[in-house]
């Protein structure tokens, strides 16, 4: 079921691909079978019988080429550390889950929060718009890190050093908020690049080495939203994982760190082109 679920997203992300990849497979099959007859006379392909086949061929093709697989693993040499790439929910995911913020950790849903953001899906699925609990954890988490007032138009007004994170209870599910992006204080409109989001994922793998406690860490596309980096896909993706092999090297962080992709972004990539990248 899941190669066919693969196939279908495949085949619906990229519904002219599997025509062109028909279409190529047919023509290369009705070209060899053309070309056996001519050498060959007493050999005949003609008819709907013929036809058939050559179709049947370019369409197995098509479907072949269309198909992309949803998840993939890149193990790392010299150590038992998986990078796990899927396609689905961060929130249904087991282990210690990622949630980017800005460096104010803000929690008001509107101009400081946009409702759209992972950050604030975050606060509406797990927390259901009450962040009382997510500001006191905050609060806990940060008071040994020196932050400072900045007047701002709405929302906290104390920002901390980008890598900055707190780690989040809630019931009993763990999410590590770590401060990516800066905040126009004018306009709360977030921004990153990709300096500071270096910066900000080697903080992250600190933290995440304390406190995965063996079980998987699981990050978002992250810079991906609106922390206004503007790569592609893959150029992102790339990124966060030469940034989890980087730190790996230097200490494993977890035995699996898993990095889940919206299904959007599944007409954007093909992991099989990734897994062939990162293991050759």
């Amino acid at each position: 079921m899941k190669y066919l679920g693969d196939l279908w997203h495949g085949i619906s992300s990229r519904p002219w691909k599997l025509a062109e990849h028909t279409f190529a497979g047919f023509s290369v099959v009705l070209t060899i079978l053309r070309g056996i007859t001519y050498f060959i006379p007493a050999i005949k392909f003609e008819g709907l019988r013929s036809l058939a086949i050559a179709l049947g061929i370019g369409v197995v093709y098509g479907l072949r080429e269309a198909w992309k697989p949803s998840q993939i693993e890149i193990p790392l040499a010299n150590c038992n550390t998986v990078i796990e790439i899927i396609f689905g929910d961060l929130f249904t995911q087991d282990g210690i889950r990622v949630i980017a913020v800005s460096e104010f950790f803000d929690s008001k849903l509107g101009m400081p929060v946009s409702n759209k953001s992972l950050h604030g899906i975050f606060l509406q699925k797990c927390l259901g718009g009450h962040p009382e609990s997510f500001d006191k954890q905050v609060d806990e988490q940060l008071k040994n890190i020196k932050g400072r007032e900045v007047a701002k138009i709405e929302g906290k007004s104390k920002c901390y050093p980008i890598g900055s994170t707190a780690l989040i209870t809630i019931n009993q599910d763990r999410y590590l908020a770590f401060a990516l992006t800066k905040a126009d204080p004018k306009t709360c409109k977030v921004s990153s690049n990709v300096a500071m989001m270096w910066e900000a994922l080697d903080a992250l793998w600190h933290r995440a080495r304390i406190e995965s406690n063996g079980e998987a860490v699981n990050l978002p596309l992250i810079g991906s939203g609106l922390a206004g980096l503007n790569l592609p896909t893959r150029d992102l993706l790339d990124l966060l994982i030469l940034s989890a092999i980087t730190e790996t090297k230097i200490k494993q962080v977890t035995q699996r760190i898993r990095i889940v992709l919206h299904r959007d972004r599944f007409g954007d990539l093909n992991l099989n082109d990734v897994k062939e990248h990162w293991t050759r």
